[in-house]
């Protein structure tokens, strides 16, 4: 039997055996079916990029490993529901004290920075929607991409040139607060 064949065979078994394990353990943290589904899927992807750590199906190492990775998925999407909460909580505050000029104004600027993320890679536009709308650090979105945090800060730094370069500004025009990120 080939070595893909066994790898197969083996994720076929780990499967069988561990999925709803590890989907119980996702919805405890979750509460939600879909998000609890994912983690299960994104657990299982990892599992089949390190097949080759496991040795058996039976072991208590490996259902200790396979429902650490389950849990720390889980808690990834926890923290990235939390995160999407508060800012939808801000967005909506910030709305209720505004003029209605004032909201005009500020959806018509995320309407044309919608369009101008068209023009960008999705591995820079996720960067550039972490550091602007989430406010996340460099190390927070390189550990939710899986990217080195230098290649965080120069995505970031290559998107907002281009973005000024787009809208026709200067990096002292109204981008400049992107500047001290």
């Amino acid at each position: 039997m080939k070595d893909a064949d066994k790898d197969y065979q083996k994720m076929e078994n780990l499967y069988q055996y561990f999925e709803q394990k590890a989907y119980y353990t996702a919805y405890s943290i979750l509460n939600n079916v879909q998000q609890a589904e994912d983690a299960v899927q994104e657990t299982f992807i990892t599992l089949y990029q390190n097949i080759a750590t496991i040795h058996g199906l039976d072991d208590q190492e490996t259902k200790r490993y396979i429902l650490r990775i389950v849990k720390n998925k889980a808690i990834d999407s926890y923290r990235k529901n939390k995160r999407h909460i508060l800012f939808m909580e801000d967005y909506q505050n910030k709305l209720a004290t505004e003029s209605l000029e004032e909201q005009e104004n500020y959806i018509l600027s995320e309407v044309q920075i919608d369009q101008l993320l068209l023009t960008l890679t999705s591995s820079y536009k996720q960067v550039f929607k972490y550091k602007v709308f989430y406010n996340l650090t460099y190390q927070e979105i390189a550990e939710l991409m899986g990217l080195s945090e230098s290649t965080v800060r120069k995505q970031f730094e290559r998107t907002r040139k281009q973005i000024l370069n787009l809208i026709g500004g200067s990096q002292n025009d109204e981008f400049k607060e992107f500047k001290r990120h």
